[in-house]
């Protein structure tokens, strides 16, 4: 099974101050066996999802993930995901090394650092089936950030 996540994004722009989310590395899950789990790490450098937040520096932020339960596959066949409390990381450096972690599945607050960048990881498990469907699975996480006041 080759499984991949999309990484979607979306910002906001508050008054001057310029706000940009993109999708940087999609979640990768990888070739899997039916029945045998899979998990990657939000500091996994291959295989984890990357957003870069371009923001003013030195504000707070607000990050809110849209994340999905499963990923559709082949004639309709659907992969069951899941996110834990610590499968989401910030860092104002842009590092996979030097991350904050979060819970994905509540908001987190952030600051930004002295650049004007930094970058949003994401991991997560996927869980497929004893008679799992063999084929290509998608899904679309979304994550939205806006300034707080």
């Amino acid at each position: 099974l080759g499984l991949v996540l999309v990484c979607g994004a979306s910002g906001a722009v508050a008054g001057q101050r310029r706000l940009r989310v993109t999708g940087q590395r999609s979640l990768a899950f990888g070739t899997m066996l039916p029945g045998l789990s899979r998990s990657v790490s939000r500091t996994d450098p291959l295989n984890s999802g990357m957003f870069n937040v371009q923001a003013s520096r030195f504000l707070q932020i607000q990050l809110v993930f849209s994340l999905p339960t499963v990923m559709q596959g082949p004639g309709g066949a659907t992969l069951p995901l899941s996110f834990g409390a610590d499968d989401a990381g910030f860092s104002a450096s842009q590092s996979v090394a030097s991350q904050i972690g979060f819970d994905p599945r509540a908001g987190f607050v952030a600051t930004m650092g002295a650049r004007n960048q930094a970058a949003v990881f994401l991991g997560g498990t996927a869980t497929p089936q004893a008679s799992q469907r063999a084929g290509s699975y998608t899904g679309t996480v979304t994550l939205t950030v806006v300034y707080l006041p």
